[in-house]
């Protein structure tokens, strides 16, 4: 996401931001036991978790806006992984922060 940012490709960082969105979303509806295909279970998870990932939608394709949206859904990846497995999510916060540039 970051290349397609700096590269100019707002719309390929735009859809590679949804991506991650979805699969974090996806990840949530598994934790949670809620139907993950197809967004079916979004809905059933705590409003507490979806409020987490408004953060995450893009507002624009000015840069700025990608940048932010792109650290809130690292930010939100790591959370969740932090629910799974504590030193997993430990382990990958540098490297993920990293890539934010």
């Amino acid at each position: 996401m970051r290349s397609s940012i700096e590269r100019g490709r707002v719309w390929q960082a735009e859809h590679m931001l949804g991506g991650l969105r979805n699969v974090v979303l996806t990840l949530m509806c598994l934790r949670h036991g809620v139907p993950a295909v197809q967004g079916r279970g979004l809905h059933l998870l705590p409003s507490t978790e979806t409020k987490a990932a408004l953060a995450t939608l893009v507002g624009g394709l000015a840069e700025a806006e990608l940048r932010r949206a792109f650290r809130a859904g690292v930010a939100l990846l790591l959370a969740e992984a932090a629910h799974v497995d504590a030193e997993l999510a430990k382990a990958l916060t540098a490297p993920l922060e990293a890539m934010l540039g």
